[in-house]
Order: structure tokens, then C-alpha cells, then sequence
């Protein structure tokens, strides 16, 4: 008799969205990137990079308050 295979475990860290899903769940948000957040979020620069850059540019607004 074969054991019956485990459920997958879902966490925080096996959740990612694709562009086209983020984009989609944005919208009926009423949420868009602007140019340049597409840029950062879209670009060719390794991901640890693209989320530094997301996070100073965040930073920077709230510090500006």
C-alpha cells in the first residue's frame, strides 16, 4: 500500500505573485506604478538590488514628510 502524498506546506515565503498578477490585484486597488517604480520593479538588476532600490525610494519619501 503507497502512502498518500503530503499536502504542499504554504507559507509567506512560497508566495509570489507574476507582473501580470500584482498588476491585476493593483488595478482593482486602484494602485498604479509610475514610470519610474516600473523601472526599479521591472529592471535588469538582480533582485537583492531592484529591492534596495525600492526600499530607499520609500525611505526617502517618508523621511522628506
Amino acid at each position: 500500500m503507497q502512502k498518500k502524498p503530503s499536502e504542499l506546506k504554504r507559507g509567506p515565503e512560497s508566495t509570489v505573485l507574476g507582473a501580470r498578477a500584482f498588476a491585476a490585484i493593483s488595478a482593482v486597488e486602484g494602485l498604479k506604478l509610475s514610470p519610474a517604480g516600473r523601472k526599479r520593479v521591472y529592471g535588469a538588476a538582480p533582485v537583492e538590488q531592484r529591492r534596495a532600490e525600492v526600499i530607499r525610494a520609500y525611505t526617502d519619501i517618508k523621511g522628506s514628510k
